[in-house]
């Protein structure tokens, strides 16, 4: 069963710029999560950054011997 359709309110220049993302029989809802897919959230970010910040550096043998390369 399909979810119900929603109104996203967009400026005019970010529907021309969607639109240009839409190709052959794709749907706005397609365009959006192919996209949502590329960029991970702003979560992922802060733990990304949190980690290169506070947490121990592994050296390169070390990553491989872990994950047996």
């Amino acid at each position: 069963m399909a979810s119900p359709a929603t109104t996203v309110p967009v400026r005019s220049d970010t529907l021309r710029k969607l639109k240009s993302y839409k190709v052959g029989d794709a749907t706005y809802d397609d365009v959006l999560n192919e996209l949502m897919e590329e960029v991970p959230p702003p979560q992922f970010w802060r733990e990304h950054y949190r980690r290169l910040h506070e947490e121990k550096s592994i050296p390169l043998p070390e990553v491989r011997r872990r994950l047996k390369l």
